[in-house]
C-alpha cells in the first residue's frame, strides 16, 4: 500500500513544529544539560528521539535548522555511557 504524500507532509510539519519549540527552549539555556549541569531525563529523551528520527525516518526532518538541538544531541551521543547503552536501529521486517 503506498504511503500518502499528504500524510508524510503532515507528520513532517508536526515533527518540525515540536523541534522548533524544543530548539527555542534549548537555545535559551546556557548550561551543558537542559536543566543545569547534570544530565536528566529530558536530555536523554530528546537525544534518543532525535537519534530515532534520524535512523528510522532518515530525511524526514533535518537537524540543520535546529543548531541548539544538534549540539545537545552530539553532546549526549559523545558520552561514554550513552555509547555503551546504544544499539543500532533495526527496522522491522
Amino acid at each position: 500500500e503506498p504511503i500518502s504524500d499528504l500524510w508524510v507532509e503532515r507528520c513532517r510539519k508536526q515533527i518540525e513544529g515540536v523541534m522548533a519549540v524544543l530548539e527555542a527552549d534549548r537555545s535559551t539555556r546556557p548550561e551543558s544539560y537542559w536543566f543545569g549541569d547534570r544530565i536528566g531525563h529530558a536530555d536523554i529523551a530528546v537525544a534518543a528521539a532525535l537519534r530515532f528520527l534520524g535512523e528510522a525516518h532518515h530525511g524526514l526532518a533535518s537537524l540543520a535548522a535546529f543548531p541548539a538541538l544538534a549540539v545537545h544531541a552530539a553532546r549526549l551521543e559523545a558520552l561514554p555511557v550513552f555509547r555503551t547503552v546504544s544499539q543500532p536501529f533495526i527496522p522491522p521486517a
